[in-house]
């Protein structure tokens, strides 16, 4: 007597049920089976991949590569170690020479700050330029026609400004009003020595 087969429904619940469970039970022998398969596969590359390598006609091709990449990282590395020799020369020599500078500004009354340690010649040669012109001024300042000029200016209107403090100052109207007028008008007023009078307190 033959047994019958009969239709089998199930439920959408149970079959995610069963899946899971089957999934499950059969996850850890397929992990063992998986393995076994990579370790064959490990073993067997070191002799087929040349061969798979010629079959698809790219060993040579790869080979030309591997020298190609292995010059060019050999190349860099010898640009960076080169790069790396060059930059810590220019940093001993730019401490020394910031000390130095540092000196000299100190002894010298420079205007100009040293005090970071990573500067380049541009760094350096920017600020001693400046140094340069400023000093030059100085010097011409002191030897110049424009130079004395500028120092009388400077004077008068320090006394001007020193005087215009002073209780007993007198001064006539009309040229005071004027001066404050304007900017112009007001330098033509400091730069005139006859503009102010001290009074020696007396009205």
């Amino acid at each position: 007597m033959t047994e019958e087969y009969k239709l089998v429904t199930f439920s959408d619940g149970k079959r995610k049920t069963y899946e899971k469970i089957i999934r499950e039970k059969t996850r850890e022998k397929k992990q063992d089976l998986s393995r076994s398969l990579d370790n064959k596969a490990d073993g067997l590359m070191k002799k087929d991949y040349p061969q798979f390598l010629k079959a698809i006609k790219v060993k040579k091709e790869l080979e030309l590569l591997k020298k190609a990449s292995t010059d060019f990282n050999n190349f860099e590395r010898s640009i960076e170690n080169k790069r790396q020799l060059l930059k810590d020369n220019m940093r001993s020599i730019s401490k020394k020479l910031k000390v130095i500078c540092e000196r000299q500004a100190k002894i010298n009354g420079f205007d100009e700050y040293f005090g970071h340690s990573d500067y380049d010649f541009d760094d350096f040669n920017n600020k001693l330029m400046t140094i340069c012109r400023d000093e030059i001024v100085k010097k011409l300042r002191k030897s110049t026609k424009e130079g004395q000029e500028l120092d009388a200016i400077d004077n008068r209107v320090d006394n001007i400004l020193l005087t215009l403090s002073y209780p007993n100052l007198k001064a006539k109207a009309v040229d005071l009003n004027n001066a404050l007028a304007s900017s112009e008008s007001m330098l033509s007023f400091a730069l005139n020595p006859n503009t102010l009078k001290l009074t020696n307190g007396t009205q």
